[in-house]
């Protein structure tokens, strides 16, 4: 076991004490965002690491992903066991792991928010957040924050990792592990720093920052792109097997959920075609919608988006798709015409109009696109949705 997998292990361990002895006010709790992506994951157990280490500030990693639920993403556990972190992830402190008698909107005192820079409802009137670090649009809340770092880099962890530079020397002894989980963030949110992907300089600075002090250096100096080209393979390879995954499996494991003008909208990011999708074995192309509905249901949503992204089959060219689906009984007829036209005329987006599952099977209230700007992702998407449905 590492030295940043001990860390982990004895800060999970303490802070439940000490949140079951009524005395965790000195602990500040960093969360990534509800999706749960590789990005949010390794930025909070990085600065969980690097604020208690560095700043002398107890802080403590909590992942908003039930413990049940982390297969769902195989890249984060292979990033994981990079780090050399515990292969049963009992070192993790899951959102499932705080006992039903410490009511998430009332047990905790201080949050320090990363890759999101709004606390979700479930932890409202719990604590203050204390600071943010975050690469999406800023939605402007908790201005009273100690720090707000926001900046629309490639990776969360860049700026994390920018946030401790000044601390983190030779002498401060910090774990190889916690550079290299670091790392795995920037690669796999930039394509391993593509130039015509998501990188910015600051995540070129800071990947090559990180790979002197990683566990992947060795002693190479860095090459950008080249150096991380396998790592960035790894994790993409990982990322998009979603083969053994079912539809509620698929838009669960990179989800996130907002409420707009009163209406609760989740948009699910999915690795893997609408029509490949919709044609597996585990239900018959009638059933598609059905089990989209079944999920809307369940989360008691208003609005559901499907985001995807994969690669066409025979030249293997990068594609995006957008679903949107409204509920019939509940969202106003000049909401979802408001956020149906104002998607299809964004020219952000540039999305262009499909039948490709087949128009006699699309429900009533669902519109289906190809979007030709395949660079735009949910964070593009989710300031869009907001504004066209609060009108």
């Amino acid at each position: 076991m590492s030295a940043f997998s001990e860390f982990l292990a004895q800060t999970k361990k303490q802070f439940l004490k000490d949140l079951d002895e009524k005395n965790a006010e000195r602990w500040t709790v960093v969360m990534g965002n509800e999706a749960g992506d590789l990005d949010s994951l390794a930025s909070s157990l990085a600065y969980s690491y690097l604020a208690s280490k560095l700043k002398n500030s107890p802080t403590v990693a909590l992942i908003q992903t039930p413990r049940t639920d982390l297969y769902l993403r195989p890249e984060n556990l292979y990033a994981l066991s990079l780090a050399k972190l515990d292969p049963s992830n009992s070192d993790l402190l899951c959102i499932d792991d705080i006992p039903a008698s410490h009511p998430l909107n009332s047990s905790f005192s201080k949050f320090v928010l990363v890759d999101h820079n709004t606390l979700v409802p479930a932890f409202r009137g719990s604590g203050k957040v204390v600071g943010i670090i975050d690469h999406h649009a800023d939605d402007k809340n908790h201005l009273d924050a100690e720090f707000r770092d926001i900046d629309m880099t490639g990776s969360a962890t860049s700026l994390v990792a920018k946030h401790f530079q000044n601390e983190w020397t030779p002498e401060a002894a910090v774990p190889p592990e916690v550079a290299t989980l670091l790392l795995t963030g920037i690669t796999i949110d930039t394509a391993g720093l593509k130039p015509d992907d998501k990188g910015t300089p600051t995540d070129v600075d800071t990947a090559r920052f990180l790979f002197a002090v990683s566990t992947l250096g060795h002693g190479n100096s860095f090459q950008g792109q080249t150096s991380l080209k396998g790592l960035a393979k790894d994790l993409h390879d990982l990322k998009a097997d979603v083969s053994n995954l079912n539809t509620r499996d698929l838009l669960r494991r990179d989800y996130k959920e907002f409420t707009f003008g009163g209406l609760q909208v989740g948009l699910s990011t999915v690795p893997v075609g609408l029509k490949v999708w919709s044609e597996r074995e585990d239900f018959k192309k009638t059933e598609f919608f059905e089990n989209l509905e079944d999920y809307m249901a369940a989360r008691k949503l208003h609005v559901l988006g499907v985001l995807t992204t994969y690669k066409s089959a025979k030249k293997h060219e990068k594609r995006r798709e957008v679903l949107f689906i409204t509920d019939k009984d509940t969202v106003p007829k000049e909401v979802e015409k408001r956020l149906f036209d104002g998607l299809e005329a964004d020219k952000t987006l540039e999305l262009e109009a499909t039948d490709k599952l087949g128009k006699p099977r699309h429900p009533k209230h669902t519109r289906v696109w190809n979007q030709l700007n395949t660079k735009a992702t949910r964070k593009q998407v989710a300031p869009l949705v907001k504004t066209l449905i609060e009108g």
